[in-house]
């Protein structure tokens, strides 16, 4: 039997007949990128009543597709998770509405507050930083020259160097991770999200991108430690550093 999880989006202020037909096109394209599996999640109708987006899981993807909306507000939920479920609830407090999803047949496994969205006051700070990443991009003609960071999770910091410090890390293009240190113009806006706007670079070094398997390989070879002792060395290293 083909088994699929029904998924229901409710916006309480629109009816079929009343969403304009490019807004519901937003709804669509942020719900889809919240639900992801894009190619086992299906739009199925919209339904009667208020404007409710039904939606059809497929069986391989339904565990998927709600472990991504339990994360939602997870301190360690994915961007593209966080950043769906910011969109689809900007375009609600836009709207003057509020939505849930929720099963066919059950209460609602996901709000979005909308227009009742506690806003807090935007302000800036500047303050010393540092940031770990990949040189990804450097280059220009002013005085001060833009330079691309990317860390490991993929993140790119727009940053600016001196001439002198472009030098030096241009040394480093699409190199080993660097780290670098300097002044960063955070900004938190509306949602309470701290984002950086400017990171002026001072200061850098290459880290070690030596595997921490030929680390402790290393150790384990040296005689008069422990370390050779253990069968598992990466799984006490992990314990030693609070890591599961």
């Amino acid at each position: 039997m083909d088994t699929k999880e029904i998924l229901q989006f409710h916006i309480d202020v629109f009816r079929p007949e009343t969403i304009p037909m490019a807004r519901l096109a937003e709804y669509m394209a942020a719900l889809a990128a919240l639900y992801g599996n894009n190619e086992r999640v299906h739009f199925d109708k919209m339904r009667t009543g208020s404007a409710v987006l039904q939606t059809k899981i497929e069986e391989s993807a339904i565990q998927k597709v709600d472990k991504r909306l339990h994360l939602v507000h997870d301190i360690d939920a994915p961007d593209d998770v966080q950043k769906a479920y910011a969109q689809i609830n900007s375009l609600l407090r836009t709207d003057n509405a509020v939505g849930k999803i929720k099963r066919e047949k059950g209460a609602a496994i996901l709000t979005f507050p909308g227009r009742n969205t506690i806003v807090q006051k935007t302000y800036k700070v500047r303050e010393a930083g540092v940031l770990d990443g990949v040189v990804i991009r450097i280059g220009g003609r002013d005085s001060t020259i833009p330079v691309w960071l990317e860390d490991h999770s993929g993140k790119v910091f727009y940053c600016e160097a001196n001439k002198d410090m472009a030098r030096e890390l241009i040394k480093h293009y699409l190199g080993n991770p660097i780290r670098v240190t300097g002044q960063g113009d955070w900004l938190r806006g509306e949602d309470g999200q701290w984002k950086l706007e400017k990171f002026k670079i001072t200061d850098s070094v290459v880290l070690d991108a030596t595997p921490i398997e030929e680390i402790l390989n290393t150790a384990r070879a040296a005689s008069g430690n422990g370390w050779n002792e253990l069968d598992d060395p990466i799984k006490e290293h992990l314990f030693i550093r609070g890591s599961n």
